[in-house]
């Protein structure tokens, strides 16, 4: 059966069901209810519109080590707030690649400031450099380098963020005290 027709499928033994004065079928209103789930379910570009309208998340147009707007932190979220794969870094691992964004780590991403109230910035997505398999070149990860104004290893409170990024479920976490990281946090969704 498609898809498509399942909704109207569902509704329709739903309806029959109110008519003749009986229970739905637990399947049925168990079908709805998914259905109804993940037609809510924000889009890619509909979780980067509201990034770039959420004041609080800072996204880095430079990178720290060569210049490359096209494929910064900001244009990153840009593109795919235009429906275009995020471009990664003509020097990195992944050399000018478009990569769609995880949708879990766009979420993620603005509940930090939405739900947890961090303001934060975002200084690489799939651009930059990084090891050969990061979940940067996935679009699975972003590094965060200033907590509420202050900088990552420089007093920012980002033991309590890391915690944080775990309980939007991220998998690869890592800052102060993890080799490489003691500038910045990285969260990493599970591939």
């Amino acid at each position: 059966m498609s898809t498509a027709r399942a909704p109207r499928l569902v509704a329709g033994a739903l309806a029959l069901a109110a008519l003749l004065g009986t229970a739905a079928p637990a399947s049925a209103a168990s079908a709805t209810t998914s259905a109804a789930s993940a037609s809510a379910a924000p889009s890619r570009a509909a979780l980067a519109q509201q990034i770039l309208r959420t004041n609080g998340i800072a996204l880095a147009t430079t990178h720290v080590s060569r210049p490359h707007p096209a494929s910064s932190a900001r244009q990153n979220i840009v593109d795919t707030a235009h429906g275009r794969g995020a471009l990664t870094s003509p020097w990195g691992d992944r050399p000018n690649r478009r990569v769609a964004l995880d949708t879990r780590m766009l979420g993620g991403l603005l509940k930090l400031r939405t739900q947890y109230g961090y303001r934060i910035a975002v200084s690489e997505i799939v651009g930059g450099d990084h090891s050969t398999r990061s979940k940067h070149y996935a679009g699975l990860a972003f590094d965060i380098t200033h907590i509420n104004g202050r900088h990552v290893g420089s007093g920012a409170p980002h033991r309590a963020l890391m915690a944080a990024c775990r309980k939007l479920g991220a998998r690869e976490v890592l800052g102060p005290g993890n080799a490489g990281h003691s500038t910045h946090v990285h969260c990493g969704w599970s591939r």
